[in-house]
């Protein structure tokens, strides 16, 4: 049985460094150019979140308030009803003739139905005048109230179109941002892997071997046997391998960013 020597970091092989509440997990391979890369990516994709919680808390765009039919219908029921009042005809009392008097009036009652008639008439004169002009009041009234409507309608959708392009502005800025950052996260990943796949090459040219299990850690025989020598032999093919895929991985995801910056 082949006697090994494991170098154990903490647990599974691996150290865990605390930073910005999140944990960032290294090797004990990991040279000090792959622990600056992994905290570098590390604190990329915080202020990825970060933006991803602006971005949230736009929140929705606000509709406009539209006017329910019931309501246009009690505004013009009012209005119909206003008017109605306005041109109803007043009731005028008629006066009841007498139909057991004689057929000749004496010139004195003659005399003050005229001058009754033309009080009357008068004041029906002046009522009909002082109706036509509450018309024209009224009618100046409500063309002022709509002419104060329209405006308000006008700047209410000024100020909704001012807000929706400041509101898109900023969320199209967020997002371009974030793209950014995606880009810049795929180019420290490239960074990241090629520095971790200089780490395995360096371990292998020391004589240890990576374990194929995961959490994978390097270990080095205490005794080479045949099995060692042929299991040497096939690390360096399995790092290009891996940094091959690796490699492809991140050129898909760039290639994914790229058709999301032309939507």
């Amino acid at each position: 049985m082949t006697q090994t020597t494991t170098y154990h970091h903490s647990r599974g092989g691996h150290t865990n460094q605390h930073q910005g509440g999140a944990t960032i997990t290294q090797s004990p391979s990991d040279s000090a150019a792959t622990v600056e890369l992994k905290t570098t990516l590390h604190e990329l994709r915080q202020t990825r979140e970060e933006i991803s919680d602006e971005i949230k808390s736009l929140g929705p765009i606000p509709r406009r308030k539209k006017q329910s039919s019931s309501e246009r219908q009690q505004e013009r029921g009012g209005e119909e009803e206003e008017e109605a009042m306005m041109t109803a005809p007043k009731k005028r009392t008629r006066e009841n003739r007498d139909s057991g008097g004689s057929l000749k009036e004496d010139p004195e009652r003659k005399r003050s139905k005229r001058m009754f008639g033309n009080l009357v008439l008068g004041t029906l004169q002046r009522s009909k005048t002082d109706l036509l002009k509450t018309r024209d009041r009224e009618t100046q009234r409500k063309d002022l109230l709509r002419e104060a409507e329209t405006k308000a309608v006008t700047r209410n959708e000024e100020i909704y179109k001012e807000f929706k392009e400041k509101y898109w502005e900023k969320r199209e800025a967020l997002i371009q941002k974030q793209i950014d950052l995606d880009v810049d996260m795929k180019y420290k990943q490239r960074e990241l892997y090629r520095s971790m796949a200089a780490d395995c090459e360096r371990e292998i040219a020391n004589g240890k071997l990576r374990t194929e299990a995961l959490p994978r850690v390097f270990w080095k025989p205490k005794k080479e046997t045949i099995q060692t020598q042929s299991m040497l032999a096939r690390q360096p093919g399995k790092v290009e391998e891996w940094l091959k895929t690796k490699m492809m991985e991140v050129d898909d995801g760039l290639e994914r960013i790229a058709k999301r910056k032309q939507t």
